[in-house]
C-alpha cells in the first residue's frame, strides 16, 4: 500500500519544521473521506468529464481546465512550503539571538559579581588609609613634639609613615572611585542585557508560533494537492485516452523543463550583470602601462 502511495506521489513532500504540526495535520488528513475532499466547487466531477469527452471541443476545454488546476494546486503548495521555510528561518535566528543574549546578560551578572567585590575591597583601603591620616594629622606637631618630646623620634617616624601614606591616598581614592564606577556602569549593562534577553524571548516566542502557523499550512496544502491531483490525473488521462501515470510523468517533465528554462535565464541575467559589473571596474582602474598624467612643474617666475 506504501508503495502505490509512493508511484501516485508526484512531488516530493515538503519537509515537516514542526513534527508535531505536521503530525496532526497528517492524522487529520488520514480521516477525511476521499469524496468531500473533492466536493468543493470548482472541481470537475466524472459526470463533467464523461459529458466532455462527447465532443472534441468540450473534451479540449476540459483538459486546459484540469491542467490548470493540477498547476494552482502545485503553485499554491509550492508557495506554502516556501512561506514555511521562511518562517521557521525566522524562528531559527531569533532562537540565535535569544541565546546570545542571554549568554551576555550571564557573562555581565558574573562581571558586575567580581566588580562589586573589587569596589567593596577599595572602598575599605580608602577607609582605612583615611582613618589613619585623620588620627595622624589631627594634633598640631610642634605641641606634639613638645608634650612627647621623649617620644620624639618615635613621633617623627610616625608622621613620615603618615605622610607616605598621604601621597598613596590620592592614588587609593581614585582606583576607589573607578571601581565603584566600573561596577555601576556593568550594573546598567547587565540590566539593559535583561530587559533585551526578555524582548528576545517574547519575540522568538511569536515566531515560534509563526512557524507553526506557517508550517500547518503548508502540510494542508500538500495534502490537498496529493489527494486531489489523484483524481485529477485520472479524469486527464480518460480524456487523452492514457494513464494517470503517463500523466503524472508528462507533468513532471514538464515541471523539470520550465525549471531548467528558468535557471538557465538566471545565469544568463547574472552571466549580463557580472559582464558590466566588470566593465565598470575595468573602466575605473587605469590600463597596466599606463600612468597617472603628472601635473607640469612650476615655472620659475623671472624678474624684469
Amino acid at each position: 500500500m506504501a508503495r502505490d502511495a509512493e508511484r501516485r506521489g508526484w512531488r516530493t513532500k515538503p519537509s515537516r519544521v514542526f513534527a508535531a504540526v505536521a503530525l496532526g495535520a497528517v492524522s487529520a488528513s488520514v480521516g477525511v473521506a476521499a469524496p468531500a475532499a473533492f466536493a468543493e466547487p470548482g472541481y470537475p466531477s466524472w459526470d463533467d468529464v464523461a459529458q466532455a469527452k462527447l465532443s472534441e471541443a468540450t473534451k479540449q476545454a476540459e483538459i486546459e481546465s484540469i491542467t490548470e488546476l493540477l498547476q494552482g494546486l502545485q503553485v499554491t503548495a509550492t508557495a506554502a512550503t516556501k512561506t514555511s521555510l521562511i518562517k521557521a528561518e525566522a524562528y531559527r535566528v531569533a532562537l540565535d539571538d535569544l541565546e546570545a543574549a542571554t549568554a551576555r546578560e550571564a557573562s555581565l551578572a558574573r562581571q558586575v559579581q567580581a566588580a562589586d567585590a573589587r569596589a567593596a575591597t577599595s572602598k575599605m583601603r580608602a577607609g582605612l588609609i583615611a582613618a589613619h591620616l585623620a588620627k595622624t594629622g589631627a594634633q598640631d606637631l610642634s605641641m606634639t613634639l613638645f608634650l612627647n618630646g621623649d617620644n620624639a623620634d618615635q613621633l617623627l617616624g610616625q608622621l613620615g609613615t603618615a605622610s607616605k601614606l598621604s601621597e598613596q591616598s590620592d592614588t587609593i581614592y581614585r582606583e576607589a572611585l573607578q571601581d565603584k564606577n566600573t561596577a555601576e556602569s556593568l550594573g546598567e549593562q547587565a540590566a539593559s542585557a535583561a530587559v533585551e534577553r526578555t524582548r528576545l524571548s517574547a519575540e522568538s516566542l511569536t515566531r515560534y508560533e509563526a512557524a507553526n502557523v506557517a508550517a500547518q499550512a503548508a502540510e494542508t496544502a500538500y495534502e490537498t494537492e496529493q489527494q486531489r491531483s489523484t483524481e485529477l490525473f485520472a479524469q486527464l488521462a480518460l480524456l487523452k485516452d492514457t494513464t494517470a501515470e503517463a500523466e503524472r510523468a508528462y507533468q513532471a517533465g514538464q515541471d523539470a523543463e520550465a525549471a531548467a528554462a528558468s535557471l538557465a535565464r538566471a545565469q544568463a541575467a547574472a552571466a549580463v550583470q557580472a559582464a558590466a559589473d566588470a566593465q565598470k571596474a575595468a573602466a575605473r582602474t587605469p590600463a597596466a602601462g599606463q600612468s597617472t598624467p603628472r601635473q607640469p612643474a612650476a615655472q620659475p617666475v623671472r624678474q624684469p
